[in-house]
């Protein structure tokens, strides 16, 4: 009876050690769970942010036969509209050039260079690039829209840059404090002949 009582316990023993050996790898499963699960959801926000700040730029009014909102002012209220369910406010960075890739593309598309981000983390840094129809120049602000149709064909391209804030201390020690994400859109600047 005594022996029993002694395995008994063992098992119990053996069973506690277990548990909290497993239980670490477990909890480490759920952080990095957490901060991959607040990472898609800021991605899915910045796309959807960066493609309605393009789509609102790139829209034409058939009435007034202008594109209102391709200025830097309109396309950024669209963009921080869009922003608003993830808690985030978008600061427009007012360029002269458009923001440069660091491989050369002629797109605008990232990788962008790191001065271009954000110091601060859970902060959105907004760049424009208005491309003249025929496809050059280029420049990266404007400040009033156009009052004609001479944007027609030409593009427009909005790039979301963040520096999104980890919150699990694991995976802060594996990646840093932050991780810089980037999205951006272009769109057709929309127009009648």
């Amino acid at each position: 009876m005594k022996v029993e009582r002694r395995g008994r316990r063992r098992q119990r023993g053996q069973s506690l050690v277990e548990f909290a050996i497993s239980s670490i790898v477990l909890l480490l499963l759920m952080m990095g769970l957490l901060d991959l699960s607040r990472a898609f959801y800021f991605a899915v926000n910045l796309d959807g942010a960066a493609r309605e700040g393009a789509r609102h730029g790139a829209w034409f009014s058939t009435n007034l036969r202008s594109n209102n909102y391709l200025d830097d002012n309109d396309i950024a209220l669209a963009v921080n509209q869009a922003l608003g369910g993830a808690g985030v406010v978008g600061t427009p960075v007012p360029q002269a050039n458009c923001l440069a890739p660091t491989d050369t593309n002629p797109d605008n598309n990232k990788p962008y260079l790191a001065s271009a981000y954000p110091s601060s983390p859970q902060a959105v840094n907004i760049y424009f690039c208005y491309t003249y129809p025929g496809g050059a120049p280029q420049t990266g602000t404007m400040t009033s829209a156009p009052t004609d149709n001479s944007w027609r064909l030409g593009d427009i391209n909005v790039s979301l840059l963040m520096n999104f804030q980890l919150i699990t201390p694991f995976i802060q020690s594996l990646f840093g404090n932050g991780i810089n994400v980037a999205y951006n859109e272009h769109f057709t600047i929309q127009g009648k002949p």
